[in-house]
């Protein structure tokens, strides 16, 4: 959404996507790509569904007023944990922590401590079965 060209495609993909039924998932690390462009706004205005989490000081201004945050919901993204934050459905705001099931967290896990564990555990299961 940083590039006119690549938020023009995005845009016309999310007008087109409804006329086939389809859904579009957008997701970044920085809400300000979206907000930068009249084609990122747009796509956010168009969409059904928003998911914020933690907000960086440096955009909640501009965040708070896109998306019509109250004091208590600036605060809650300034301070929420992984995984916190609001969840947006039409005109309704409600505080969301989402929680990975154990089999998914395994999945999506970078923590380093973790991911060496599993590694770990694989070897362990692997010499076990070879002998």
């Amino acid at each position: 959404m940083k590039y006119q060209d690549s938020a023009s495609f995005v845009f016309g993909i999310a007008k087109r996507a409804r006329k086939y039924y389809l859904g579009l998932t957008t997701a970044t690390q920085d809400v300000s790509d979206f907000l930068s462009l009249d084609f990122g706004r747009a796509v956010l205005s168009n969409s059904s569904i928003q998911i914020l989490l933690k907000q960086s000081p440096t955009v909640i201004e501009q965040v708070t007023q896109t998306f019509y945050l109250s004091e208590q919901e600036k605060t809650l993204l300034l301070s929420s944990n992984v995984g916190e934050g609001l969840f947006f459905a039409g005109q309704s705001h409600v505080a969301i922590q989402v929680v990975a099931a154990p089999f998914e967290h395994e999945l999506i896990t970078s923590n380093p401590e973790e991911v060496l564990k599993q590694q770990a555990e694989a070897q362990t299961i692997n010499t076990n079965l070879n002998g």
